[in-house]
């Protein structure tokens, strides 16, 4: 009988076998760590992260510990008529105007960012801030006593001092700047696609029938609606509360490589997105978590073991499924962040005028001063220049 090179068939034996299929499942951990903000993944930020589905790679969602803080990039950002300095620039400022991309060292752009509209404008003042004087003075003589007793005035009120309107501002139950998901994230696309794929497997093996796919395909997408509960959060932005006069919030950014960003903006703006921390508020308390978590891992491990007992059939569409997500998941590792988040709240554009929009080149002006000569220090005088 002549040798095969190739195994032939699907019967046990030395035929074709995919008892490997089941570390399909946790192969692929990389393209979901591209999607990874300090252990938790951008998939987590939106409602779509519980529905139930087959992911690659689900023990990248199975931590210890969730981070408190959204990612960040080392730069100097310094506020220009404050004195403001920060170490490191935030995560969406960065998706407005990247500097760890596209930005040429020794350049020098400005941008000018302002409210769309007044969703994250600090409280006002109320009606009776805007009165005279003299009006004030008439309604306060009112509210602060009664004639009681003789002439003399109880009072009912007593004037608040400072320390006590610092606490009630600091208690105040309004809420912060919140900055949502796009609708159409190609990651909740991802997601809703991969439920539908889940449930058409799940149909496919029960047709054939094959119990044993039916129960894998059950516990390893409640593994992930359950994990992806535990890690659901919300970005939340630092927001104003005192409405007192404060110096203009300019920033101005400048990389490790000498490039200089120049964002004109007030200072609401300038404490949401540079000055102020950018935190990850979480749906499920901590100890809820690491119950959840400790649930999702022994689910999963099940899942792997009935994965490998599966049948052929289902064993192929199971593993072709797992491959096809882990492409697409890589693939959408490589569009940028302005996709996955909806920063509409804000209007920004690039206001660098036209001399300092060549900082970063040398010139064959014999009149510059620097021999036309691209350096660090020709940046920054440009960059004065233009801010006056």
């Amino acid at each position: 009988m002549a040798s095969r090179w190739f195994p032939t068939g699907t019967d046990d034996g030395k035929e074709w076998r995919l008892d490997i299929v089941s570390l399909l499942a946790v192969i692929g951990e990389s393209s979901m760590e591209s999607h990874s903000q300090a252990q938790v993944l951008d998939i987590t930020s939106s409602w779509t992260c519980m529905l139930p589905r087959i992911i690659p790679a689900p023990q990248a969602l199975l931590k210890p510990s969730r981070p408190t803080r959204m990612p960040q990039l080392p730069s100097a950002v310094v506020g220009i008529h404050n004195g403001t300095t920060v170490p490191t620039l935030n995560y969406f400022p960065n998706i407005i105007h990247p500097i760890d991309e596209d930005r040429k060292p020794l350049s020098f752009v400005v941008y000018e960012i302002t409210h769309k509209s007044d969703a994250f404008a600090p409280p006002q003042h109320s009606a009776t801030d805007s009165k005279t004087p003299k009006e004030a003075s008439s309604t306060t003589s009112v509210d602060l006593g009664v004639l009681e007793n003789g002439p003399f005035p109880t009072p009912l009120r007593r004037r608040e001092t400072v320390r006590e309107k610092i606490q009630r501002t600091l208690t105040t139950t309004e809420p912060r700047p919140h900055i949502p998901t796009q609708t159409y994230s190609p990651l909740n696309i991802l997601a809703v696609a991969s439920c539908l794929l889940t449930i058409g497997l799940l149909i496919w093996a029960f047709l054939i029938p094959d119990g044993t796919a039916c129960l894998a395909l059950g516990t390893i997408s409640l593994a992930s609606s359950i994990v992806g509960y535990a890690s659901w959060w919300s970005p939340v932005l630092t927001k104003r509360v005192f409405t007192a006069k404060v110096p203009a919030g300019d920033v101005a950014i400048r990389t490790r490589e000498g490039a200089f960003i120049l964002v004109k903006c007030n200072e609401n703006v300038a404490r949401e997105l540079y000055t102020g921390t950018e935190e990850c508020d979480y749906y499920v308390k901590p100890r809820a978590y690491r119950f959840l978590v400790g649930l999702g891992t022994f689910l999963l491990m099940v899942s792997v073991v009935l994965l490998g007992n599966c049948g052929f059939t289902m064993q192929a569409a199971i593993g072709v499924s797992y491959i096809c997500l882990n492409g697409l998941f890589w693939g959408t590792s490589l569009l940028k962040k302005d996709k996955f988040w909806n920063l509409s709240a804000y209007e920004f554009k690039d206001i660098t005028p036209e001399d300092a929009k060549n900082a970063h080149r040398d010139s064959d002006d014999m009149s510059d001063r620097f021999e036309g000569k691209a350096s660090f220090t020709r940046t920054m005088c440009e960059g004065c220049g233009t801010h006056g």
